[in-house]
């Protein structure tokens, strides 16, 4: 990205800121109330906390060490759908991006494993044959992340953080074909991490609500995408999205709405 562009781009970004463990077998389930979300006395997991096997496993090309899950692990969340991370499903405790650890921390801390066990079971690395890898849309998947991370004891803004890191940083795919969807990972590491300061001073600024801060993420990916299709000596446009009654907003890439997004 050149100079100016990477000015415009701050520009734009400086403007959008103005348990106790169980009996062995035993199945044990885990409420939340009063956490002011949609989960609120309504999300649980069953079988909590998540076991995990003894062997340590390593993968090729990663730094950490990954256990498989000794045990079925659910979520439930407020809809009643079950969110199940199966026998097996290899996690690591984390589900940060890499490339956003500087910015939110490692956040390998008892009450993040259950969620990203559960978050693992979906997209994470090593469960590509797995029966629940990419069996919903990866909105779908990373905003159930937010939710485990509030029934598991993550205060709210810090998991609004890891939340908005995963948005903008984690895996996503298209669900009909399956293959991947990188076009947010097309700006340059440095504009991106730029955009998670930003996105993590907001939300330490204005605990924003969901619907809220899923705009505000779905405007300033707009301005990464725009910053890069910029063509030298004229202003990017600007795309303003705001959240329908249907609670409904429209992704925002290069070839328009590429399917929805469920706060």
């Amino acid at each position: 990205m050149s100079g100016m562009k990477m000015w415009r781009f701050a520009v734009t970004l400086a403007l959008l800121t103005a348990a106790c463990a169980p009996e062995p077998g035993t199945p044990t389930v885990s409420r939340v109330s009063g956490t002011g979300g949609d989960c609120t006395g309504a999300c649980f997991f069953v079988n909590s906390p998540v076991k995990l096997a003894g062997e340590a496993v390593t993968l090729p090309g990663r730094s950490r060490t990954f256990y498989p899950t000794a045990e079925t692990l659910e979520f439930v969340d407020a809809s009643r759908r079950r969110w199940v991370a199966p026998v097996r499903t290899l996690t690591d405790g984390a589900s940060i991006p890499p490339i956003f650890i500087p910015v939110v921390g490692s956040p390998r801390t008892p009450e993040f494993v259950n969620a990203a066990a559960v978050h693992d079971a979906y997209c994470g690395i090593g469960n590509e044959a797995g029966t629940r890898y990419h069996a919903e849309t990866w909105q779908a998947v990373h905003r159930m992340f937010y939710d485990t991370l509030i029934v598991g004891g993550t205060g709210e803004i810090r998991a609004k953080v890891m939340f908005a890191a995963v948005w903008l940083g984690g895996p996503r795919w298209y669900p009909v074909s399956g293959g991947r969807d990188t076009r947010h990972e097309q700006a340059p590491a440095s504009a991106r991490v730029a955009a998670m300061r930003a996105v993590k001073a907001r939300i330490e600024a204005d605990n924003p609500s969901l619907p809220v801060l899923l705009t505000y993420l779905a405007e300033v990916e707009a301005g990464l995408h725009n910053s890069l299709r910029e063509p030298e000596g004229e202003p990017a446009p600007v795309r303003v999205v705001t959240v329908p009654d249907d609670g409904i907003v429209k992704e925002i890439g290069g070839g328009g709405a590429q399917g929805a997004v469920r706060p």
